[in-house]
């Protein structure tokens, strides 16, 4: 049974919902794991501390849609900082992403962003390497129709995770899944 939208201009489309709404979850949260996963490997093949996991549906400026955020954090050797900014704007490239970059100084801390906006599976893509060696990458998918709610229920379940089912420190090489055995499929 699919859900119905109304647009701004009178046509209704419908939004995917039970198996559907899942499938299309998966398929962008693969793409999306695989193509981020590729990014931070390009940096450190880790482990990098996990800040937002990416798997939780999230509706913060999607309307009435959904979609993923991720965040992961490292440190690499000041010295690398420069190439491997490089490295990764080379990387996104080649996987046919357009880029931008910027850089920020002050007084005593200096950084360079890799951006992607708009494209593929991202809305935004910020890859953050601070001249002391610390790097943040934060990616968020495009938003999707679809219900939050029920693919979260669909994901994890109706109750909350157990403490530390999710992995606090991953590697882009580590298996990636979807969804939980607590999930309502």
């Amino acid at each position: 049974m699919a859900g119905i939208v109304l647009t701004g201009c009178g046509a209704t489309v419908a939004q995917p919902t039970g198996d559907e709404l899942y499938q299309e979850a998966e398929s962008l949260y693969f793409d999306f794991r695989e193509t981020t996963n590729g990014v931070l490997a390009v940096i450190n093949e880790g482990p990098w501390e996990v800040r937002t996991y990416g798997m939780t549906p999230s509706g913060v400026g999607c309307d009435d849609g959904w979609k993923f955020d991720l965040t992961r954090t490292t440190t690499i050797d000041p010295a690398e900082v420069a190439g491997r900014r490089d490295a990764v704007a080379q990387h996104l490239v080649s996987e046919g992403f357009d880029v931008d970059d910027m850089d920020l100084a002050s007084g005593e801390v200096a950084s360079s962003d890799v951006i992607v906006r708009e494209q593929g599976v991202y809305s935004l893509l910020t890859v953050t390497l601070v001249d002391n060696g610390n790097v943040v990458v934060t990616a968020t998918s495009p938003c999707k129709p679809g219900d939050k709610f029920e693919l979260n229920r669909m994901l994890f379940g109706k109750g909350p995770l157990p403490e530390g089912y999710l992995p606090d420190r991953e590697s882009p090489s580590d298996p990636v899944f979807f969804g939980t055995d607590r999930g309502e499929r």
